[in-house]
């Protein structure tokens, strides 16, 4: 099989929006609009910053006792969080350890 030509990321960080029928999950603490500010945060850095940098939404991570929930790849670091600033917070200390 010849090499790949994907392009790994430097970091992949993983923001889970899920949402279930009648169980407590991240989305009922506005996930979607703790990951859209963080987006903006991100696009607000010189793309050399956030080259080979991804931020996803994700679906369940398992985590929803501890819920709304983070995970940065390869590092394998997660947080819960009490706010989208706190969410920013992480994502940008995520980007600035990929250097």
């Amino acid at each position: 099989m010849p090499p790949s030509a994907i392009k790994p990321f430097r970091r992949h960080i993983f923001v889970c929006v899920n949402k279930r029928d009648g169980k407590p999950a991240c989305e009922d603490h506005d996930a979607k609009a703790a990951l859209a500010k963080a987006k903006e945060a991100m696009k607000a850095l010189p793309f050399s910053k956030r080259d080979g940098v991804r931020l996803s939404q994700s679906g369940c991570l398992g985590q929803c006792e501890h819920g709304p929930v983070a995970v940065v790849y390869p590092s394998g670091k997660w947080i819960s969080y009490a706010s989208a600033d706190e969410l920013v917070h992480f994502v940008l200390e995520a980007i600035e350890a990929a250097d």
